[in-house]
């Protein structure tokens, strides 16, 4: 049998770790080995019982979680869940550029443990099972966009990219290198809640020359322009006359991932016929394996991120094994190798 992991929970609200303390407990794999109410008790125990995971609120008293975050990334290097509250969603993904692993809405936890606590299990196991080497350093200052000087310009097709789990900050680490005169459209599938989207839609706005927008169903798709599945829908896209555009569609109710990247690369490959590349990064789980052999099976292109750089490997991995995927790169040689395709590749007659 396993060692149990081992967790530290950092929250300024006595009730919530008492609650978290009770519902973990009765987790056979799981063990609370401290508690602590703000970022610099949170540090003696981390140095004392050195976890395998945090569960950190960002909003306390004498040291938030920003500060706590960046103490412990340099020092020592330990998965972290952000527990998000009333926060604004920006203060996520800061939290997620300082290096947290993922997110959960503790206010949902609160009001049905039973409903979401699968969800959050599920989290708890994955990333604690995180290498402590890839917690830091995957995005740093921005770099400059890839210059190509046979980028093509006219060309019908689609770059659809789908993430989950220590996705936002390697969808930034790829986007932030692509330039605004990208020849095709960009469609993102990140797997997170409705309330968080709306404001990763403007942190990638603020990150990447492309524009960046939530998408609302109905647009035109335009060249260089990225548009972000919405949270708690999916994300497909249709051709009317020689034009392309969005189609956003509520989810089933056995829907397991949602936004789903297998819908949305399918209804690429459906659309779009061979001009697609697909790409696969970071996550939990499987999405993103049916879209990808639906892209090759209409001629397109795929690319899956290597277990090298990948958070969780999860959703890469099940592309790879199911030999759906052309191209196994690590983050940081994705952005190179989607110029080169949009530099090389012909459009069809």
């Amino acid at each position: 049998m396993k060692n149990p992991i081992r967790l530290v929970v950092i929250d300024d609200s006595t009730s919530f770790r008492e609650l978290l303390n009770l519902v973990l407990r009765d987790q056979a794999h799981l063990t609370v080995v401290g508690l602590a109410e703000d970022g610099e008790k949170g540090m003696k125990l981390v140095l004392e019982k050195r976890p395998d995971l945090v569960l950190l609120d960002l909003e306390m008293p004498r040291m938030d979680g920003f500060s706590f975050l960046r103490w412990m990334m340099a020092n020592v290097p330990t998965p972290t869940l952000v527990l998000s509250g009333r926060s604004d969603p920006h203060n996520v993904f800061k939290a997620l550029e300082f290096g947290a692993c993922d997110f959960l809405n503790k206010l949902q936890l609160y009001e049905s443990w039973f409903k979401h606590s699968r969800e959050f299990i599920a989290k708890i196991d994955a990333v604690a099972s995180i290498s402590r080497t890839k917690l830091v350093g995957q995005v740093s200052s921005p770099s400059s966009p890839i210059k190509v000087r046979n980028l093509l310009r006219s060309y019908q097709g689609l770059l659809t990219i789908g993430a989950s789990t220590g996705g936002p900050r390697a969808l930034i680490e790829v986007l932030q290198r692509i330039p605004q005169d990208f020849p095709v459209p960009v469609a993102i599938s990140q797997h997170m809640p409705k309330e968080f989207t709306s404001s990763f839609s403007e942190t990638l706005n603020k990150k990447t020359l492309m524009q960046v927008s939530e998408a609302q169903g109905g647009e035109q798709l335009q060249n260089g322009q990225i548009y972000l599945a919405p949270g708690g829908r999916h994300l497909l896209f249709v051709k009317k006359g020689n034009k392309f555009y969005t189609d956003i569609h509520d989810p089933d109710e056995d829907d397991l991932y949602i936004p789903s990247v297998d819908r949305m690369m399918c209804s690429a490959a459906e659309t779009f016929g061979s001009q697609v590349l697909g790409i696969v990064l970071t996550g939990m789980g499987h999405d993103g394996r049916i879209g990808l052999k639906m892209v090759k099976a209409k001629g397109g292109t795929t690319f899956a991120e290597s277990e090298e750089t990948a958070v969780i490997f999860g959703m890469p991995r099940a592309a790879i094994q199911a030999n759906v995927v052309d191209k196994i790169l690590p983050l940081h040689k994705i952005a190179d190798e989607v110029m080169a395709h949009y530099s090389t590749v012909k459009s069809s007659p």
